[in-house]
């Protein structure tokens, strides 16, 4: 089979997002230079790598998106730390960003290929690797979310990335499934990313194990259930498996609509996965990791916008732009599609965007006043799923851990620090009130 060869268009967005990883990664070596001179250099590096991504931008007549450097700066060091000294290794996680960068852009840029890789070997030889390793945090069970007073319409659960497949994808799956069983839950989401390998055992699985809600269910694709690792190709063992083409759904319940969004997109990536512990691609390719909406799609947020007043939830697999975590920009949903959707939470019939992808707690944005969510997986830290409590006039949102502790701690001892802090996410993103009559106030990011 040929090399996979990515659209202009994802080349653009790979270019972009490399190009605000460098700037960032300079932002931060900036701000520990205090703690130790040799960040300068690092700083340094990190903004001639820049300025090459930025040259093959420029000639594409596209400007770097200067607007999200501060943003993904501030996210690398709520992961990594505000000061070089907090982890072992929070030096070497910037290092590794730069890697990523460097190793998916180099086969697109117009000019300064051997530059770039040799500034990066200089950052990887500055790195001054730690003796141990830091020690697994000491395991603290979430406090048990209070549920609402009263006057709940509906409750609904929204169940994250399961990758059905992996160490702990199938006993954290039905550990949720429990839980959801026992919550007062009258309908499921599932966000996508049923599958870790994308093989159709593994999608089988994923039906079997969703089948034993007590409640109906309904589940969107994610990147993850498109590409068979085992065939080497896209597939359509979604459809297969669920009785539904990937075109987007609108599911109506109590008075209610749900807009499902399959934003997986269907193209091939020359790249296979990028591990940051090593700097290293796996072997093999896969689909890539942007989001991107169909023509169907976009007849669905059509009819959401003009539904007479039908309160709507969105969910999808992607999260919206602007994407400022990491990877920036690539890993979300492309611009033309978040802003499709921004336009239909404009209409005032959305309540609420709820994401997945990203294996984390977020509330990044709001899509004026509407609140967009990422909601973390049973599977890895904090290990739990979200529910909703709709009300007459909005919705309460919590994020409940698993209640099987002995689950949650075997887990847990194969974490650590920065996967801590990356999926726990603020209390704002975890716990939220929303009223359809509240004063829209500016974006929480």
């Amino acid at each position: 089979m040929s090399e996979p060869v990515l659209s202009d268009e994802i080349r653009t967005d790979l270019l972009r997002s490399a190009w605000v990883v460098e700037a960032a990664r300079a932002e931060v070596c900036g701000s520990w230079t205090a703690e130790a001179p040799r960040f300068e250099a690092a700083r340094s590096r990190a903004l001639r790598r820049a300025a090459i991504v930025e040259t093959s931008l420029l000639s594409r007549v596209r400007k770097p998106d200067s607007e999200l450097v501060a943003s993904h700066a501030d996210w690398m060091r709520s992961v990594a730390g505000a000061g070089a000294a907090d982890e072992p290794l929070s030096e070497l996680f910037i290092v590794r960003l730069g890697d990523w960068a460097g190793a998916h852009i180099a086969p697109y840029l117009d000019d300064g290929v051997q530059e770039l890789q040799a500034l990066g070997e200089e950052d990887r030889n500055a790195v001054e690797f730690p003796r141990e390793l830091p020690p697994v945090p000491e395991f603290k069970p979430l406090p048990t979310a209070e549920e609402p007073a009263g006057g709940v319409r509906l409750r609904v659960a929204v169940l994250s990335d399961l990758h059905l497949g992996s160490r702990w994808g199938e006993a954290s799956a039905r550990a949720a499934v429990e839980d959801i069983n026992s919550s007062g839950a009258e309908l499921c989401i599932q966000l996508g990313d049923l599958s870790e390998r994308g093989e159709a055992s593994e999608l089988s699985l994923a039906q079997e194990v969703l089948s034993r809600l007590a409640m109906p269910w309904h589940c969107v694709v994610g990147n993850h259930d498109v590409y068979s690792r085992s065939e080497g190709t896209l597939t359509d063992h979604f459809a297969a498996t669920f009785g539904r083409r990937p075109e987007g759904a609108l599911i109506e319940h109590d008075d209610m609509r749900f807009c499902l969004l399959d934003s997986a997109e269907r193209s091939l990536s020359p790249f296979s996965s990028f591990n940051l512990v090593t700097g290293e691609f796996t072997p093999g390719e896969g689909s890539v990791e942007r989001g991107s909406l169909t023509a169907a799609q976009h007849d669905l947020l059509a009819e959401v916008a003009s539904s007479a007043g039908t309160p709507t939830f969105v969910f999808l697999h992607h999260p919206v732009q602007p994407f400022t975590s990491f990877p920036p920009i690539i890993f979300g949903l492309r611009d033309l599609d978040s802003g499709r959707l921004h336009a239909t939470c404009d209409s005032g019939n959305v309540w609420g965007v709820f994401c997945g992808h990203t294996h984390r707690n977020a509330r990044i944005r709001d899509f004026d006043g509407v609140p967009v969510t990422e909601v973390a997986t049973p599977g890895a830290y904090p290990f739990g799923y979200g529910l909703i409590d709709v009300v007459s006039d909005g919705y309460d949102y919590r994020f409940a851990q698993l209640s099987d502790r002995d689950l949650v701690a075997e887990m847990h001892g194969h974490t650590n620090a920065f996967l801590h802090r990356y999926g726990l996410g603020p209390q704002k993103a975890r716990r939220f009130e929303w009223r359809r009559a509240q004063d829209r106030g500016p974006d929480p990011g």
